[in-house]
């Protein structure tokens, strides 16, 4: 009976510690410039506070330049396969998760595929963007759920008669960023060319 018992509390040891050791939180990969392509517009990913990321649940990190790429991706093959997403805080580049970021939204806010949302860490950074650039709107995690993902440089295009059968992202050879007043002056000047 004495060995039943070890046994036993052996086996419930180990299940603990099997238990406690679960599996290693996923965390965001590093941007190679100059290698690392977005993985809906093809586009070059900057290093920069742009660049947005989804962890599969098998470890394989794909890569955006815009969160409107991010997007699409999830709209085009759903959530099942992810683990977490990643973006970058407007202001410091850090990583966040995308759950607990805040975000801005204005058509005219510049960003590489002309989304125009912009993410960060603390909703009071968010409110104080909006609230300097005296454009945009706050947004919640859950309202990009329902955003409509419409790029500004699709609708530029098509004012000027060239959106022949694009769909969600239009030209992505065009550079959003260049002189654009809300994108600070180091932005992916030639990134997008």
């Amino acid at each position: 009976m004495k060995k039943w018992t070890m046994a036993a509390g052996a086996m419930m040891v180990v299940s603990a510690l099997m238990i406690g050791c679960g599996k290693e939180e996923a965390q965001p990969v590093e941007i190679v410039e100059g290698v690392d392509k977005c993985d809906i517009c093809h586009m070059e990913v900057a290093n920069n506070q742009h660049a947005t990321e989804i962890v599969l649940k098998d470890g394989k990190a794909l890569k955006f330049d815009d969160i409107g790429c991010m997007y699409r991706w999830t709209n085009e093959n759903g959530t099942e396969q992810m683990d977490v997403q990643f973006v970058r805080d407007y202001l410091s580049k850090e990583w966040v998760k995308s759950e607990q970021a805040s975000y801005a939204y204005d058509e005219s806010f510049k960003t590489p595929m002309g989304y125009g949302v912009y993410s960060f860490k603390d909703k009071t950074a968010a409110e104080a963007f909006v609230k300097e650039q005296q454009a945009g709107k706050l947004l919640s995690a859950q309202d990009l759920g329902n955003h409509s993902w419409e790029s500004s440089m699709k609708k530029h295009k098509e004012g000027h008669g060239g959106g022949h059968g694009e769909t969600g992202a239009g030209s992505h050879g065009q550079n959003a960023d260049a002189g654009s007043s809300h994108a600070p002056s180091n932005e992916m000047q030639g990134k997008h060319n």
